[in-house]
């Protein structure tokens, strides 16, 4: 069964490779991105997604501030916050959110359990 994903990340470089980990994978699944929150938002009031990479430290909006707007529009979508920034208070409002906390650098493994659990 197909699904469709949205990257968001301010780093091409980072979305292009979380979208190679997915298509190795799953060749068959959509991967649009988004390159900040604003984009992320629109995309979400547009389309209903079934995983969502949310990057945290983008320019305007980060992740976490921007997550309960694409929550609200989602209604199913599982929604992953990827960071380098590991600080207790950065995971509890992610979990707070109800997002699956994944660390940068980017690692194949974990962004396959997020997409494959």
């Amino acid at each position: 069964m197909s699904k469709k994903v949205l990257i968001v990340d301010d780093s091409m470089v980072s979305r292009m490779m979380i979208k190679e980990i997915i298509m190795s994978q799953h060749p068959s699944w959509e991967c649009i991105q988004a390159a900040s929150a604003e984009k992320a938002i629109d995309a979400c009031h547009h389309s209903q997604f079934d995983y969502i990479t949310l990057d945290l430290s983008m320019p305007g909006r980060n992740g976490l501030d921007a997550a309960p707007e694409m929550i609200e529009n989602q209604n199913n979508a599982k929604i992953a916050l990827l960071t380098a920034n590991i600080q207790s208070a950065i995971k509890e409002k992610a979990d707070q959110l109800g997002l699956v906390f994944i660390t940068k650098p980017i690692n194949v493994d974990e962004v396959l359990d997020f997409v494959d659990s």
